[in-house]
């Protein structure tokens, strides 16, 4: 969901930065919050587009790790090591995750054949 001028005004306000009501035509600052939505929607779409690629398949993520210096991938584990995650803990945490999209799928299904 993008942001929007009245959101990036409303960040503004509650820090206590601006005040007054949300106005783009005739205060500037507002205006300004309309700039800094769209520059912030066009960083966060970029960093979004980043992860799933890399996420989405087992060729990605080989891709991915060949491609990135060793001390990074190495420095991920043992981050991941750190807080807790296993091999094993992650393939369980896997398999729940796509038996809940499938129960969705299957529920969504359901649904829309149901008069």
């Amino acid at each position: 969901m993008p942001l929007t001028g009245k959101d990036v005004w409303d960040a503004i306000v509650k820090l206590g930065l601006l005040s007054g009501p949300y106005d783009p035509r005739t205060n500037p600052h507002c205006a300004n919050a309309e700039k800094i939505a769209r520059l912030l929607d066009e960083v966060l779409t970029k960093r979004q587009n980043w992860l799933p690629s890399v996420v989405e398949t087992d060729d990605a993520m080989r891709t991915w790790e060949a491609n990135t210096p060793r001390e990074y991938v190495l420095r991920l584990y043992k981050f991941l090591n750190t807080i807790g995650y296993t091999v094993i803990g992650i393939d369980a945490a896997i398999e729940r995750e796509v038996g809940k999209r499938t129960a969705l799928t299957r529920d969504l299904q359901a649904k829309r054949t149901r008069p």
